[in-house]
């Protein structure tokens, strides 16, 4: 009894986190407060976007809490993916679930870059950045399987979880499982894409710039296209998915 009930644990959970209790695998875990307070001093900081991408590629599992659906297993993270032969995203993640496939392309702008200007339009950096991710939307349209080719060539050369590359790319899956795990969700027929713009910080923006940057998210939602200030970043990190499929 005790081990077919072992069994359906396992069938339902990642094995990864399964023991003697459930209990949260380092990736997917909500951060402590230290790794918060680190954080909070590099954006006091203001340092270039570099730094910041030095702090996520150590600390991933902030990357894999923007993930909307509590029922994603992550494959992997890819920093630097290339999108065409001139585009990097700064990280992609490659996911699965009972919705299909999915991948999420992160563009890491300052805390202190501005999103608007005085007439609210969009400041240089969330412009280039919105620009930017149209390009990426664009050419994946008709290269979809190239950019998957290149993706997964790279994760299958990268180290396994817990290990890392220096820039803080990692395969989570097997890497001679990735091809049928990917395939077995739906493949290229059943992937979506969500575009995240991380930038900016809300409690610096006034109540006409939190109304605008609302309305953007609003109207951008059907591109699948989110901008999240720092703030938010954060808290979506302590509080974690919440939708199920």
């Amino acid at each position: 009894m005790k081990k077919e009930v072992e069994k359906i644990l396992q069938e339902i959970f990642d094995p990864l986190i399964f023991g003697t209790e459930i209990r949260s695998h380092k990736l997917t875990r909500s951060p402590n407060f230290n790794e918060i307070q680190e954080f909070a001093e590099l954006i006091l900081l203001d340092e270039s976007e570099e730094s910041f991408q030095k702090f996520l590629s150590k600390n991933s599992h902030f990357l894999v809490r923007l993930g909307f659906s509590t029922d994603e297993t992550v494959l992997g993270i890819l920093a630097k993916p290339p999108i065409s032969n001139f585009n990097f995203a700064d990280y992609a993640i490659f996911s699965v679930s009972q919705g299909g496939c999915h991948v999420r392309l992160i563009e890491i702008e300052r805390p202190n870059d501005r999103l608007f200007t005085k007439k609210l339009m969009p400041a240089n950096k969330l412009q280039n950045a919105l620009g930017q991710i149209h390009d990426w939307s664009e050419w994946l349209l008709s290269n979809k399987q190239t950019f998957f080719n290149s993706c997964f060539r790279l994760l299958k050369n990268s180290p396994k979880f817990p290990k890392k590359t220096e820039n803080g790319s990692f395969i989570y899956c097997q890497k001679n499982q990735l091809d049928a795990t990917w395939t077995g969700f739906g493949g290229n027929e059943y992937c979506s894409f969500e575009y995240v713009i991380i930038l900016g910080r809300w409690s610096k923006l006034d109540e006409k710039e939190q109304k605008r940057l609302m309305y953007f998210n609003s109207k951008y939602s059907k591109e699948d296209i989110q901008i999240r200030t720092y703030d938010n970043f954060i808290r979506k990190a302590i509080d974690g998915p919440k939708n199920l499929w």
